[in-house]
Formats: structure tokens, C-alpha cells, sequence
């Protein structure tokens, strides 16, 4: 074999032995110094962790900026003082008595009416005329119907001002209708719409 000829193999298979040294330095230099694909992506994970944390701040943020509106004593004292009221009222038609309906419905509207803050008696004004027509003379149906209103105006209130937390909002799909129930009080179901199903409906609020 010519000089030429073992020159080229002798260069050949210096090559081969250089090019993988070379490629595996490169390599382990990029490790080195984090500029590889898994790294990065290790990186962007990181990101995405403290991202998925700032926005979780923010909600909290604005789940807090929707608490019920505070009030001052003597009105949240005046609603208090309704709310207990209607929970007699409530009694009432979950017994149902025409007469016991009637009188705590007069009761319920005495109390609505000893409100000052405009407010709030605005809120009520059209419940009060739900309660004149609540009457012992009145069908069931229609005296359902009626106190299904108030219900529905002092669920609202509820929901909006910052009360307590033992008045929570009750809802029972065979009537579809909703009511208001002292949780403390009556940890079961108490429909004040059905006689037939006095423990149908759900809790719909937690407060």
C-alpha cells in the first residue's frame, strides 16, 4: 500500500476517534450549563408554578372583595329581629294552621315595618303586601304562594348583608319554591310548603 493511501487511514481513523470526543464534550458542556431541552423545560414548569400561584392570590383577592356588605348595629339588630320572627312564621306553615299562619304573617310585618334603613325597607315594601295576604281565610295554595315571596326578598337580604351565619336559603324542586331556615336550629329539612314531603328540598346557601 502507498505512503498516500496509509496517510488517509491513518487520518481516517484519527477522525473517528476525535469527532466522538469532540460531540460528547459539546454535549456535556450544554448540560453544564442548563441549555438543553429538558432543563428548559424544567424551567418553564417552574414558571408556570409561581404563575398558577399569583393567580391564585388573585382570586382570593376577589373572592374576598365579594363578602356580604356589612351594616351598621341598629340595622342589622332590626333584620335580626325579622328574621327571628319569620322563623315562627316558618313554623307555622311547616305545621300549618290557618290561624297560627295568619297571626305570625301580622307579626312578621311588624317587625319588617320597625326598619328605618331606606334601603332595606325598600327591599321589603313589596313583602309586607305579601303578608296582608296571607290570611287563615286563604287557600294553601295562595298562602304558599305569598309567603314563597317574602321568602324569596329576605333570602336576598341575606345574601347581600352580613347577618350571621346560622340563616341560610332552602330550596325544594317538587314545589319550586324557596324558604328560609335557621340552620343552628333545624339541621334537617324543614318544607314548609308540602305537607305530604316535610323533609323534601336542599340546602342552597352556606353562610
Amino acid at each position: 500500500m502507498s505512503e498516500c493511501c496509509e496517510s488517509k487511514l491513518s487520518s481516517k481513523k484519527i477522525l473517528l476517534v476525535i469527532v466522538p470526543f469532540v460531540v460528547a464534550l459539546i454535549s456535556y458542556e450544554s448540560f453544564a450549563s442548563g441549555d438543553h431541552e429538558d432543563s428548559s423545560h424544567g424551567k418553564m414548569n417552574h414558571k408556570k408554578m409561581d404563575h398558577s400561584k399569583m393567580n391564585h392570590g388573585k382570586m382570593e383577592k376577589t373572592m374576598n372583595s365579594g363578602n356580604r356588605k356589612l351594616l351598621d348595629t341598629q340595622t342589622k339588630k332590626g333584620i335580626l329581629s325579622v328574621l327571628e320572627e319569620n322563623e315562627t312564621l316558618h313554623n307555622s306553615f311547616f305545621e300549618y294552621n290557618g290561624n297560627s299562619v295568619e297571626k305570625a304573617a301580622k307579626s312578621l310585618k311588624t317587625k319588617m315595618k320597625n326598619i328605618s334603613n331606606p334601603e332595606i325597607s325598600k327591599l321589603l315594601k313589596f313583602s309586607i303586601t305579601n303578608l296582608d295576604e296571607i290570611k287563615s281565610s286563604s287557600s294553601r295554595e295562595d298562602n304558599n304562594q305569598n309567603y314563597h315571596l317574602v321568602s324569596m326578598a329576605l333570602i336576598h337580604i341575606v345574601n347581600t348583608y352580613d347577618v350571621g351565619k346560622k340563616y341560610n336559603a332552602y330550596s325544594c324542586p317538587m314545589v319550586k319554591k324557596k324558604w328560609l331556615q335557621n340552620s343552628n336550629k333545624l339541621t334537617k329539612i324543614h318544607n314548609p310548603y308540602a305537607k305530604g314531603m316535610p323533609h323534601c328540598g336542599s340546602k342552597v346557601t352556606s353562610h
